[in-house]
C-alpha cells in the first residue's frame, strides 16, 4: 500500500490553513482527511535525535509526536514527518530506507516543484 498525495484542492486548503492558522492546525486538517489520530508538533531542538556521528536531525517522528528544531520547522519537513505518522497509523511495514524515500516523495509531490 502507498500513501497517496491528496487532490489539488486539499493541498491548497492545507497551505492556506498553514499560512493563516499555523502548522498544527494544518496538520490536524490533514490527519482528519486521512482519518487517523492527531500528530502533535513539538518545537524542541533538544528532543531531536542525534546519531553516534553527532549528526543532528532537523526533525524526528516518534509515537504520535514530531519533534522539530527551529530551522527544521518547514512545510517540507512537516509533510515528511506526517508521512511517517500516516505510515505508522496505517500499520505499513516497510524498510527504513523505503519509508524515507516514500516520505521524501510524498513531501515533494505534495508541494510540487515550485515550493520545495
Amino acid at each position: 500500500m502507498r500513501v497517496r498525495v491528496p487532490s489539488r484542492k486539499v493541498r491548497e486548503k492545507f497551505l492556506l490553513i498553514y499560512e493563516l492558522e499555523g502548522c498544527q492546525k494544518a496538520v490536524d486538517f490533514l490527519t482528519k482527511y486521512y482519518g487517523i489520530r492527531r500528530m502533535r508538533i513539538v518545537l524542541d531542538g533538544r528532543r531531536v535525535m542525534r546519531t553516534k556521528a553527532h549528526k543532528t536531525y532537523l526533525a524526528h517522528y516518534y509515537k504520535n509526536k514530531a519533534y522539530f528544531t527551529k530551522r527544521g520547522l518547514t512545510k517540507r519537513t512537516i509533510l515528511h514527518e506526517l508521512y511517517h505518522h500516516i505510515a505508522d497509523a496505517y500499520g505499513l511495514d516497510m524498510a527504513l530506507s523505503e519509508e524515507e524515500r516514500g516520505a521524501n516523495r510524498f513531501s515533494r509531490g505534495f508541494l510540487g516543484k515550485a515550493q520545495v
